[in-house]
């Protein structure tokens, strides 16, 4: 059996704390819907406008992307919506790494911008929103108009067109300046929808028999968790520990605004039982003592508003997030559009030998599918590098879009890792490992700092994070490291899903090298292999 425990303290490099909220945009005229350029039309990702658009991560035609709405699997396709200046764009799938644009699935109306929340499968017409016997999808979205909101649109043509509500909102603003991102799933033994909302730096919950009529129910989060920032875009699901269906404990997530104390934007997670009606955290399941303590959810911080897949087929659990951090949120230096979604993930639970328990996250299986054909790293014959070992893999660079499955072994004192975008001056991002220690490191190769779209001024973007106080080593001396590299980000999974970090990486178009490296001393690498990866569009 292996032993892992989560990394939960952190060390921050530079970083500027700018307040925001989740879904947030600025106010201007209603944009009309996008115009999606076929393929053929779409800009060439050779082309110097477009360096950084990702090759296997979704990113938008145009526009501003950023929490993704609605995720939901409905009648063999899954369903990405995502906020773009207040309103919902939209894309689906059939296996999660191909995606097709659709217009514009809700505008702004007279109610105002169409901020972040849930779609669901109402299968039973429950709602009343459908014609007899019939069923549709229907969405739970923040309205803006006269204070934030909970209001409806449905649609009985597999999300192709949507109706609002006659009478939005059905869950009115009492008074409150936050109020939103509502995150809903139907709850089979009480056989009631539940709405978890954004209220501030707590989530109130709300329950419902037809998606229109909806009382209180509870709250949680006062006292509980870091309150540095605020709390945006809740989702509150299920999971079996360690694959156990009569072990079941439920997740409560919830991102973090940006603050001083986590220097950025962040992410945290609750364990816990919920009856229908109330959550209740396990504090003993997590091994935590205080109230206040709490779980990180990516330690990297360019991994915001999560959201879970509802509806997902043979009992899976799957999320994405908006790759992105409130400090420079639409910073990017790319056109004509900006940000892109995470990997989507795998979920699970998984328990130590202590009892405690931990989200683990892996990206989904499907990536499996773009693989192109291995290679093996050729090493020393021991594996032992001490400083940097430069690897060229069969085509001379590492240019695209590639994943890496490395299983090293860090010498006491030391980190061992990948230099990813590395340029011919041996800059690059870092990921590193050592026994108790994660680093991740953009402060060299990339740019310092990031031009603020609004008013010109630099946001501080170079960073590094140090994460310490846990294991994810086996019980034999080796860290398993999994890191997948596209065009603009990098992806970190270490210890099966254990940990996993989410940077944005702005290098160089010309910086394609690859290296190990290590740092305080020796250590050894017992196996490297490298899959390029096929773009996905």
């Amino acid at each position: 059996m292996s032993t892992r425990r989560a990394f939960l303290a952190v060390t921050l490099g530079a970083a500027a704390a700018v307040v925001a909220a989740c879904s947030r945009e600025p106010d201007g005229p209603t944009p009309g819907p996008p115009s999606p350029a076929p393929p053929s039309e779409r800009p060439d990702p050779e082309r110097p406008l477009e360096p950084w658009r990702p090759l296997v991560h979704y990113s938008p035609p145009e526009g501003r992307l950023a929490d993704p709405n609605g995720l939901v699997w409905y009648e063999g396709e899954w369903h990405l919506f995502h906020q773009q200046m207040g309103t919902w764009a939209h894309a689906v799938s059939t296996d999660l790494m191909h995606w097709e644009t659709l217009p514009t699935a809700l505008e702004h109306d007279a109610l105002g911008q169409a901020l972040t929340g849930a779609v669901v499968v109402d299968g039973a017409n429950s709602s009343g929103l459908f014609a007899e016997s019939a069923s549709g999808l229907v969405a739970v979205y923040t309205s803006t108009e006269g204070g934030e909101a909970q209001s409806l649109a449905s649609s009985a043509d597999r999300g192709r067109t949507w109706q609002r509500f006659a009478d939005n909102p059905v869950l009115p603003n009492d008074g409150r300046a936050a109020f939103r991102d509502p995150a809903v799933f139907w709850h089979e033994p009480t056989g009631s929808w539940v709405m978890s909302v954004s209220v501030g730096d707590a989530i109130e919950l709300f329950r419902s028999p037809d998606l229109v009529e909806w009382e209180f129910a509870s709250r949680f989060g006062d006292g509980q968790g870091t309150h540095a920032g605020v709390w945006e875009c809740p989702d509150l699901f299920p999971l079996a520990v360690d694959g156990d269906p009569d072990r079941t404990l439920w997740v409560l997530h919830v991102s973090v605004g940006a603050n001083p104390e986590t220097a950025g934007s962040t992410a945290q997670y609750f364990l816990g039982h919920f009856d229908g009606t109330t959550f209740v955290r396990d504090l003993a399941a997590e091994g935590h003592t205080e109230p206040a303590d709490w779980l990180l959810t990516d330690v990297s911080q360019d991994f915001y508003a999560a959201r879970t897949w509802e509806h997902a087929p043979d009992g899976r659990r799957v999320w994405l997030a908006w790759m992105g951090n409130w400090d420079y949120p639409y910073a990017a230096p790319t056109s004509p559009w900006t940000n892109a979604m995470s990997l989507p993930r795998e979920l699970g639970l998984r328990s130590d030998p202590d009892g405690t328990i931990r989200l683990t996250q892996e990206p989904v299986a499907e990536l499996a599918a773009l693989r192109g054909a291995p290679w093996s790293a050729e090493l020393p014959l021991d594996g032992s590098v001490d400083g940097e070992l430069v690897l060229t893999p069969p085509d001379g660079d590492t240019a695209g879009a590639y994943e890496i499955l490395a299983e090293l072994e860090p010498a006491d004192g030391a980190t061992i890792g990948l230099r990813v975008h590395r340029g011919a001056d041996g800059s690059g991002t870092l990921v590193a490992v050592g026994g108790d220690r994660l680093v991740l490191d953009r402060t060299t190769g990339g740019p310092q700092t990031l031009a603020d779209p609004d008013t010109g001024g630099d946001l501080p973007f170079a960073r590094r994070r140090e994460v310490t106080s846990g294991r994810v080593m086996d019980d034999d001396g080796a860290v398993r490291l999994r890191v997948v590299v596209d065009s603009g980000s990098v992806e970190a999974f270490v210890g099966d899903g254990a940990v996993s970090g989410t940077l944005l990486d702005f290098a160089s178009p010309e910086a394609t090298g690859l290296a190990v490296v290590t740092d305080g001393g020796a250590a050894r690498v017992r196996s490297l292999v490298m899959h390029p990866l096929a773009p996905t569009r």
